[in-house]
């Protein structure tokens, strides 16, 4: 079974913030309740991507706005990819900048690949392109990963800087495309990107200075790596809806676009029952919620979403047989 494809929530936070002061809303559903809340609460979470797709879809019609993508794109900046893009931001060369890219994008998106190669000695094809099936709101994340590509290059080339050639899917991206990028030569060779001068490689990146004492949360970073397997991706989405209220099997596979029947089926081929794998990531997250003393048992029910304390002891005693103010108590004791 193919992995649940995910990618982390800074990607996607600031659709979420052009939304909010464009004072727009989108249509009621699972996206509008999650997809902000998950993204405001970590940029590192993972969110599923076609939740996060159907939010971008539903948002440009509320905007009426096919370019919302280019809108959100253009001043979006590879430093707010979260501790990803603060790595590349921190590269000696474009060349540098480029190759972590490539090698560590895996880290940060399940759903798309970003890669360059130099097909000849002057020229450097620098590509974009989803590995699963997103739904229609795509374009909009597509035409966004578009900018940021541009934006990674102008790290080096300065912020004026422009692609003679663009590689566009559909001619409606050319449509949308075209004025932002002042008129280029425009391919269709089934992926997005641009080309430009190998020479520019050797560029030293001039932003590199304001962010050399930037230090990413690489333990948050490392601890959410896509996983590239379906239960492991499961667990992930999961945990990251908890929070949120919203794990049920219904609400879970709503985020996965799927059908319930159909996640059912898949958890049974794997021989998994959905509410026996709910409870394992809860006390799995029970446990590392409990070391922190700072987190009540009221704030750990919520967090996991319990309806209230009563019922989080009940499971507590049931995965431990003692209660959670006990099992604190033994802990304290130890140390």
């Amino acid at each position: 079974m193919t992995p649940v494809p995910q990618v982390r929530g800074s990607a996607y936070l600031p659709f979420v913030e052009f939304l909010d002061k464009a004072d727009v809303f989108v249509e009621r559903g699972i996206e509008r309740d999650l997809v902000p809340a998950i993204v405001h609460r970590d940029g590192e979470a993972l969110v599923p991507v076609h939740l996060a797709h159907s939010f971008l879809e539903k948002g440009a019609r509320k905007l009426g706005r096919d370019d919302f993508g280019v809108l959100v794109g253009r001043n979006f900046q590879i430093c707010e990819l979260g501790a990803f893009g603060r790595s590349i931001c921190r590269s000696l060369t474009l060349h540098d900048a480029l190759t972590k890219l490539r090698s560590t994008f895996s880290l940060y998106s399940s759903a798309e690949r970003v890669w360059w190669t130099q097909k000849t000695k002057e020229t450097v094809c620098f590509c974009h392109a989803y590995v699963h099936k997103t739904g229609p709101g795509s374009r909009h994340a597509r035409h966004c990963a578009l900018l940021l590509m541009r934006a990674a290059v102008r790290l080096a080339a300065g912020s004026h800087w422009q692609p003679a050639c663009v590689l566009v899917q559909d001619l409606d991206d050319i449509l949308i495309l075209k004025e932002e990028f002042s008129d280029p030569e425009f391919c269709r060779p089934e992926v997005s990107g641009f080309t430009f001068p190998a020479s520019m490689l050797s560029l030293p990146l001039r932003q590199r200075g304001a962010l050399s004492c930037a230090i990413p949360d690489k333990d948050a970073f490392d601890s959410a790596t896509p996983s590239d397997d379906f239960l492991g991706s499961l667990r992930q989405v999961i945990a990251t809806l908890l929070p949120e209220g919203q794990c049920g099997l219904e609400h879970v596979a709503q985020a996965l676009g799927m059908h319930p029947r159909t996640l059912q089926r898949k958890l049974s081929a794997l021989g998994q029952d959905y509410s026996e794998l709910l409870s394992q990531i809860r006390f799995e997250k029970t446990l590392l919620l409990m070391q922190d003393p700072d987190f009540r048992i009221f704030d750990i029910a919520l967090e996991l979403d319990f309806q209230d304390a009563s019922n989080f002891s009940r499971s507590f005693r049931q995965w431990t047989g003692v209660t959670p103010t006990e099992f604190r108590k033994t802990q304290q004791n130890r140390h």
